[in-house]
């Protein structure tokens, strides 16, 4: 009995995370009265290598490009080190470093860390994955420029994926939050992203994804929605 309880619960579970981001997903294409938008491609490349049977590093390489991707918006390198506890949790420690251009002829460097915890959870050929980050505000921030009275950023990603039978095609949907820690407000979501994607794996040591997702500031009086194609090849050295 308790077996079938969580095998029941599991997939009311799955049902509702499914079904709050897709309406969220929903909401935001009906809302287009933004006073900014953009269209942006963000490819990306990633190469890992397995230290052993827990731990793995890895390097990432992304660009963003914005003004209907006609812009360079920012360059980002991660340079990190994960660790798998067990099957559910693992996790993830990366420095980041952040070349943003505010114009074509303005850049500037800037660079900081973050630390993932993530919970993944498989039923049958469903995946549910959570991850909890928490950032330096001096990095990833959608305005371009932190506050400054920001002393951390929490961000909250939940994910849905489902691995279809026979081929190596893996869609999935996430959505995530960002919540800054600031020294005189109160906590409150500044901003969102939603993304839906495909990913497919040649082999266990390449695979490629493509995802289309909106980014939204929240909570401000004139809001930027970003919509986003992301393009990501992975790669694992062994």
């Amino acid at each position: 009995m308790k077996l079938i309880r969580h095998i029941i619960f599991q997939r009311w579970f799955f049902i509702k995370l499914s079904t709050g981001i897709i309406l969220l997903f929903i909401a935001t294409l009906n809302n287009i009265d933004a006073q900014e938008s953009d269209f942006q491609v963000w490819p990306q490349l990633e190469i890992g290598y397995n230290l052993g049977n827990r731990f793995k590093a890895s390097v990432e390489e992304e660009i963003r490009l914005r003004e209907n991707a006609s812009l360079m918006r920012k360059e980002l390198t991660d340079i990190g080190l994960s660790y798998k506890i067990n099957k559910v949790l693992r996790v993830s420690l990366k420095y980041r470093f952040e070349l943003t251009w505010k114009n074509p002829d303005e850049k500037f460097w800037r660079n900081g860390f973050y630390f993932d915890i993530l919970l993944r959870n498989k039923m049958q050929r469903f995946q549910f994955d959570y991850r909890l980050r928490f950032q330096s505000p001096k990095v990833e921030t959608f305005s371009e420029l932190s506050a400054g009275r920001d002393l951390l950023i929490n961000r909250h990603k939940a994910g849905l994926s489902y691995n279809i039978k026979g081929i190596q095609l893996t869609p999935a949907i996430e959505a995530e939050i960002f919540i800054p820690f600031t020294r005189l407000e109160p906590l409150y979501i500044n901003e969102y992203r939603l993304w839906a994607g495909l990913d497919y794996a040649f082999n266990k040591r390449n695979s490629i994804g493509v995802k289309y997702g909106i980014q939204r500031e929240i909570n401000v009086s004139d809001p930027l929605t970003a919509y986003i194609i992301a393009l990501k090849y992975t790669f694992n050295l062994n």
